[in-house]
């Protein structure tokens, strides 16, 4: 696969691989996120992620906490459930659909009411796109490294080509899919070095 600059993240002809459809488990939680669609319906889901992001002050994020940031963004979502080891296990099959994180979903999904709906996805979806970037900007914070917490992207060409595009130099994306989340990620890192 080819290794492109970031420049093409603002590149409307470049979309991302979208998710097939899917009644539950992890197939149903990307064929229903904003990561996996685009056009229109991604607009309306990330519409429903900066809404609810919009709704957590980051300023609380900012006090020492111990454990995973997964678990303090939760709590600050208002889940008092340890939902931890699901975020981290969905996290670990985002990007593949792994069928062994169908269950860990599933329970997800009760955490947040129970319905197989696009509002349920979001945010599932705040905690899981946070789990894995968050836990490495704290890991990168700690060891005084720069490096971006997500090395690469795909997205897919007017051709058909799938291209990998690296973020060197942008931590948090660019252009329309930038992270919704990042002044809630720094708090976090900022929190976690206590």
């Amino acid at each position: 696969m080819r290794t492109v600059s970031a420049d093409l993240l603002s590149d409307p002809s470049y979309l991302v691989p979208e998710a097939p459809p899917a009644e539950e488990g992890i197939g149903w939680l990307r064929s229903a996120v904003s990561r996996f669609s685009n056009g229109d319906v991604h607009a309306r889901r990330r519409a429903l992620v900066e809404g609810l992001i919009a709704g957590i002050d980051p300023e609380p994020l900012r006090a020492p906490y111990a454990g995973h940031p997964a678990g303090r963004l939760a709590l600050a979502m208002h889940v008092t459930a340890d939902v931890v080891q699901d975020v981290r296990t969905v996290a670990a099959a985002y990007q593949t659909g792994d069928a062994a994180a169908d269950e860990a979903v599933e329970r997800l999904v009760a955490v947040f009411g129970g319905a197989h709906d696009e509002r349920t996805a979001a945010h599932i979806q705040v905690l899981v796109q946070a789990c894995d970037a968050t836990a490495a900007l704290v890991e990168l914070a700690r060891t005084g490294r720069h490096d971006p917490p997500v090395p690469a992207t795909r997205r897919v060409g007017p051709d058909g080509e799938t291209v990998l595009v690296a973020l060197d130099g942008h931590p948090f994306g660019d252009g329309p899919r930038a992270c919704p989340g990042r002044a809630h990620a720094l708090a976090l890192v900022e929190g976690a070095l206590g």
